[in-house]
């Protein structure tokens, strides 16, 4: 089995959380004015119908936009396994007001909780976005449940980011179920706000900040998670929504391959497979990340397969991310 694990808000749906008008413009859209990030439909749908793959999704949404959400993922052709929202309505009646913006208390507890029972040879891809704290909360989890964290460290990382008692008392309550195992394959981030990617370079190479759904389509493709036909959806509607030119793909493209992210071998494979689609829709862009492929030499080697931080301050880490 496969583990898929997806946030929503601007990570597979487009949403304005900046502005009182955003907020209330996301909880009265219909499922079908609901936008997505370029190309999160079609990677999503992809994923979710793998052989033996499970999609759950552990959203900050508000439990009221159940309906609303699950139809949209419906209308995707998104098959999902588990939807998490959060209940602020039992956060404002407690009185916990931090936690009705924060997320670390309300994310890590669900993740944990989600890895209970599975074996130790599920392994796990994490889908974010550089908004909130996703890429901070994925990494603590992946190292918590590999026993590369203790409980005590975990408690005092939540404790730092917010959360309050109830909610660490949870996270290591599920922890104690959880078999050690290092189980996460790579973590997903999307650079929403533009974020350089070094800044995530401290949590390892299993780190993956992506300017676009492309780029994790082809990092997921050189995995074995993806087949080239897959890349082919996931593109074409990167280039139907978000009007991205041959020139701006194959940038990425070469982005991605000179971070180290994929084999220069895999991506000959994939552009040769998509050529023979001839399809005229992406042929300029699968001509522009040819053209880079022939120009990317020098890359040969510089892949490492994802591999876990080693020590990491999470307290520091967590500072630098509070700072910005």
């Amino acid at each position: 089995m496969e583990i898929y694990r997806w946030d929503l808000d601007k990570t597979y749906l487009l949403t304005d959380f900046e502005s009182v008008s955003g907020l209330v413009r996301s909880a009265l859209e219909a499922p079908e004015e609901k936008r997505n990030v370029p190309g999160s439909g079609a990677l999503l749908r992809a994923l979710s119908l793998r052989p033996a793959s499970r999609v759950v999704i552990v959203s900050g949404s508000p439990t009221q936009m159940r309906p609303v959400l699950e139809r949209k993922l419906h209308m995707d052709g998104v098959r999902f396994h588990e939807l998490h929202l959060k209940d602020n309505v039992r956060n404002l009646r407690k009185g916990h007001l931090r936690a009705v913006k924060g997320q670390f208390g309300y994310k890590l507890p669900a993740l944990l909780r989600g890895r209970a029972g599975l074996g130790r040879g599920v392994h796990e891809h994490l889908f974010g976005d550089d908004a909130e704290v996703d890429a901070l909360v994925y990494s603590v989890f992946a190292d918590a449940v590999a026993g590369r964290l203790t409980p005590v460290q975990v408690s005092r990382i939540m404790e730092a980011a917010g959360a309050y008692g109830e909610s660490i008392q949870a996270a290591l309550e599920a922890l104690e179920q959880v078999p050690a195992a290092d189980c996460v394959e790579r973590i997903f981030i999307r650079l929403e706000k533009g974020v350089p990617p070094r800044r995530f370079a401290s949590l390892g190479t299993r780190m993956v900040p992506i300017y676009s759904w492309f780029q994790a389509a082809l990092v997921l493709y050189g995995a074995g998670r993806l087949r080239a036909t897959d890349v082919f959806e996931v593109t074409l509607e990167v280039i139907q929504s978000a009007g991205y030119g041959p020139r701006q793909l194959g940038n990425l493209f070469q982005d991605i391959l000179r971070r180290g992210h994929v084999q220069l071998d895999a991506m000959r494979l994939l552009v040769g497979e998509l050529e023979a689609l001839e399809d005229p829709r992406v042929a300029p862009t699968i001509a522009a990340c040819r053209a880079r492929v022939g120009w990317l030499g020098e890359v040969e080697g510089r892949y490492q397969e994802p591999a876990p931080p080693g020590h990491v301050d999470y307290l520091a880490v967590l500072r630098s991310f509070q700072a910005k």
